[in-house]
């Protein structure tokens, strides 16, 4: 019998309050852009993310603005002008923060292919998507994620030691000085720190680490005290104390063999595909008390496999060692709400479309392209539903600090949902339901991502 949760009605936002809510998103985040102009541009530019039909070159974007010298006056407002795009991803990233009411900050990786050498950051690199090496640019976006919608706020783009070395090289893209790192793990750390520091509320990191160097990663994020669920490779390293209770050697190996060994604490939990949510489905989670060789930080790995199959089809490492299995497996299924809503709303306000040079022009348009994306998404029925303009019974957040060790994740209430930040009976702590194990004791738990080429979808960019 699955668990079920006491529910709360919770009215979503009228058209009308969507409408409202997708006006003043725009214009609070434009309006810190110093000079009347330069609003105005940003007005044409989202517009023409939202309006024009194909690629969203500038060309195309100028034709659908209608005014003449367009072209020329939106190239440079994106790549020549001065303004600042940290402060308009803050806004974005608050107001946002309120109307979601995020379970998750998901990292995801964004591959743009390249026919050219003279965009910032290209490069040839293996993209195990596609099984070969692609001359591309790779970037990082961190998304704020809910069971119904999810959106990118911050970016990264990561530079080779070419980019980063070769002062010819900095100064055609315009490369800032401070800018010395382009390891994954830097990047995203930076990011994920940046990002708590515009008063969001914390939530737990989430991403698929197979194909990163997942040690470095972990060990920045465990430096930081950030919460967080990564999904793993089987061959990742782990050691195991429980397993040898005291007696003889910690008992250590990659981590799929080791999560074979927990096979008897498999427990259903019921979920929910973001992409098809009206079919439910089920998996069988286990968990198992590990840690990185070399560290005292206690992890937990999470096994989960489908009722059918006899090998493992998912792992996941996580800090957060008080969530149940239920919590966890939602807050991996906030990988897939990332995917499709790349696949089907960040891809189309042209996230991959950028054909400048420079490095502040393409974090001038990606900033703006998270703000048409969200604009897209208060348009949409689902997104409407998404909002959150206050349940019935409002149970206040507990948000996490950043910088220390959450002490919300050693003691959960109903499926640990409200230590993740989601009020226990509302609609997304429903959206995964864990069933009561019949025998042995209750312990922690555990979900996946579709892998493919979306990031491809439309082809190389040229430059």
């Amino acid at each position: 019998m699955r668990a079920t949760l006491p529910a709360e009605e919770a009215e979503p936002l009228p058209h009308e309050g969507a409408a409202q809510a997708s006006r003043q998103l725009s214009a609070s985040v434009l309006a810190l852009l110093r000079r009347r102009d330069q609003r105005h541009k940003g007005e044409l530019y989202v517009n023409g993310l939202l309006s024009t039909p194909g690629r969203k070159t500038m060309r195309n974007l100028a034709a659908s603005t209608g005014e003449r010298s367009a072209e020329q006056s939106l190239h440079h407002f994106i790549s020549c002008s001065t303004w600042d795009w940290a402060p308009l991803r803050a806004e974005l990233t608050t107001r946002l923060d309120r109307l979601l009411a995020p379970r998750a900050w998901v990292l995801r990786p964004l591959v743009i292919p390249k026919t050219g050498r003279h965009s910032v950051g290209v490069g040839r690199r293996f993209v195990p998507q596609l099984g070969q090496v692609v001359n591309s640019q790779q970037g990082y976006g961190l998304w704020l994620a809910s069971g119904a919608a999810s959106v990118p706020v911050n970016w990264r783009l990561s530079l080779s030691g070419d980019w980063l070395e070769d002062s010819e090289l900095r100064q055609r893209a315009a490369i800032p000085d401070s800018l010395d790192t382009g390891a994954p793990e830097q990047l995203v750390l930076d990011m994920v720190r940046e990002t708590a520091g515009w008063g969001a509320s914390a939530a737990p990191v989430v991403a698929d680490a197979r194909e990163e160097a997942v040690v470095p990663l972990l060990e920045a994020l465990s430096g930081a005290g950030l919460p967080f669920l990564l999904r793993v490779g089987d061959d990742t390293g782990l050691l195991a104390p429980d397993l040898s209770a005291g007696r003889g050697p910690v008992v250590s190996g990659p981590a799929g063999r080791l999560v074979e060994l927990a096979r008897t604490q498999r427990r259903p939990v019921d979920w929910f595909d973001p992409a098809v949510p009206e079919l439910p489905r089920t998996s069988l989670v286990a968990l198992l008390p590990v840690r990185l060789p070399g560290t005292a930080a206690r992890l937990s790995l999470v096994g989960v496999w489908s009722p059918d199959r006899r090998e493992v089809a998912e792992l996941w490492l996580t800090s957060l060692a008080g969530a149940s299995r239920g919590v966890l497996l939602g807050l991996g299924r906030m990988l897939g709400r990332v995917d499709t809503d790349f696949t089907g709303t960040t891809l189309s306000v042209g996230a991959l479309d950028f054909e400048g040079r420079s490095y502040r022009g393409w974090h001038r348009h990606v900033t703006l392209v998270s703000l048409a994306h969200a604009l897209r998404l208060l348009g949409t029925h689902r997104g409407r539903d998404a909002l959150t303009p206050v349940p019935a019974k409002r149970v206040r957040r507990s948000p996490v600090r950043f910088g220390q060790r959450p002490e919300g994740a050693r003691a959960v209430s109903i499926c640990g949902c409200a230590a993740m930040g989601v009020p226990p009976g509302s609609s997304e702590a429903e959206n995964v339901g864990e069933r009561p194990a019949t025998t042995g004791p209750q312990t922690i738990d555990g979900p996946s991502r579709p892998r493919g080429g979306a990031a491809y979808r439309h082809g190389p960019r040229s430059a």
